[in-house]
């Protein structure tokens, strides 16, 4: 019985929501009518969400909570990421709604409009937090003290580790950083009601090779044969890294050369469609900012290293040590070069 009535009640909630967000539109845009930025912000952001293009929505709905943090945005925020199926995020606004709701004055929480945006961020709390996927990484038992782990942008210290907690459905990935430098990263997915525990894989640090003495092997030559002074490569000499260098500094430069060309023709995509804040009114213009903003940090990191590998080689040509004669010892019918 008591499902039954939950069930009803979220049915009923959902069934009033579109009307409430109807009613969060037009109180927020007649209280902030001194503040254009988020208004318009907050506009642009509804009418994607209404056309249900929530990768453009959402975020614009955020950037103008942000700017002017009203419980009306917060509310619309909450739904928009609810429809775009990011379970964690929405349930996260419904409860950021609802203490913001416990903190308002008497008077205000008596208000109907308030009084029905708090019940339906009830239900729809107690809707996400059965379907909400839950997701907690642990480090094996032998992973040195020191070891950082991040999920996505979120470092898990102290109980955030190994603790089941709410996220997004989808790809999320995970990374390992050990006090010796090493990375460790790894994908992970998760579905909707999906309860998963993933444990970091960290592979041991090979042994490195122990050192080859180069031996040269004596030159024999024919009997009646004038011997010439045989030479060599001197000692020390790094002509195979400065060839690796150069080989890396030119196919860095010739990255740098295409992604730019990639970025420019992105940007002369999205430039007619978006503004200055990076809001665009297509999705196809969001998508071409975005590459562009992608293709120009591949540039400047291919041009970095580019630069980094060109002065190496220059430096590497510049110690190369010079080959040097080596004597010849004379033997009846054999010569053997004494290095």
């Amino acid at each position: 019985m008591r499902r039954r009535q939950r069930a009803w009640a979220g049915w009923i909630a959902r069934a009033w929501l579109p009307g409430v967000v109807a009613a969060t539109v037009f109180s927020s845009a007649s209280a902030r009518g001194d503040e254009p930025d988020a208004t318009g912000t907050f506009d642009y952001g509804l009418s994607e969400m209404l056309a249900r293009r929530y990768a453009t929505g959402c975020p614009a709905l955020e950037s103008s909570f942000r700017t002017d943090p009203r419980p009306g945005t917060l509310f619309t925020l909450a739904d928009c990421e609810r429809k775009w199926g990011k379970t964690a995020s929405a349930l996260e606004r419904f409860e950021e709604y609802l203490a913001l709701y416990e903190r308002m004055p008497p008077d205000q929480r008596a208000k109907p409009r308030e009084r029905e945006r708090a019940s339906i961020a009830e239900s729809e709390r107690a809707i996400l937090e059965r379907t909400v996927p839950l997701l907690a990484v642990r480090l094996p038992g032998d992973a040195p003290a020191g070891t950082r782990v991040w999920r996505d942008d979120v470092e898990l210290a102290g109980a955030a580790l190994a603790t089941a907690v709410p996220v997004d459905p989808g790809e999320h990935r995970l990374r390992a950083e050990l006090p010796d430098g090493r990375v460790v990263e790894q994908q992970v997915s998760i579905e909707g009601r999906e309860q998963r525990t993933v444990t970091f894989s960290l592979a041991p640090v090979p042994p490195a090779p122990a050192p080859v003495a180069a031996v040269a092997a004596p030159v024999r030559v024919p009997a009646g044969v004038e011997p010439s002074l045989a030479r060599t490569s001197a000692p020390g000499s790094h002509a195979g890294w400065t060839y690796a260098a150069a080989g890396i500094g030119a196919a860095s430069l010739a990255v740098a050369g295409v992604t730019g060309g990639v970025a420019l023709a992105q940007r002369s995509t999205a430039s007619p469609v978006c503004n200055a804040a990076g809001l665009c009114t297509t999705q196809a213009g969001a998508n071409a900012g975005n590459g562009a903003h992608t293709m120009a940090n591949v540039e400047t990191g291919a041009l970095v290293v580019g630069g980094v590998a060109l002065a190496a080689t220059l430096i590497l040509w510049l110690t190369e040590p010079h080959a040097r004669g080596t004597n010849a010892a004379w033997a009846p019918g054999s010569v053997t070069a004494v290095w």
